[in-house]
């Protein structure tokens, strides 16, 4: 299963006429990791850690009245503290300075 269609599963979803949206936030969560820290290797492997994220991520983004939208902002932000502490992104960045 691509990875749009199971963000739409996860916000339930069931058109294709929200694609453009749903890959938008799709595209800043993804951004947003890059821009802090995340090792881009780490962000195209399939990794739990990363699409949990971007799940929180278009979960808080969402929709008008979420009010869930704080929780899954929080939770995405701890999950992206996570994959900046992960073995697999410190070795990568280490890997890539040469040292």
């Amino acid at each position: 299963m691509a990875l749009i269609d199971d963000i739409k599963l996860s916000l339930r979803v069931t058109t294709d006429a929200l694609d453009a949206e749903v890959q938008a936030y799709i595209d800043a969560a993804l951004y947003d990791m890059e821009r802090v820290g995340v090792d881009l290797d780490l962000l195209t492997s399939d990794n739990a850690f990363v699409k949990t994220a971007i799940i929180a991520y278009c979960k808080a983004q969402f929709g008008y009245d979420n009010s869930e939208a704080r929780r899954f902002d929080e939770a995405y932000r701890r999950i992206v503290c996570d994959l900046l502490n992960s073995s697999e992104n410190i070795a990568a960045i280490v890997a890539e300075s040469g040292e």
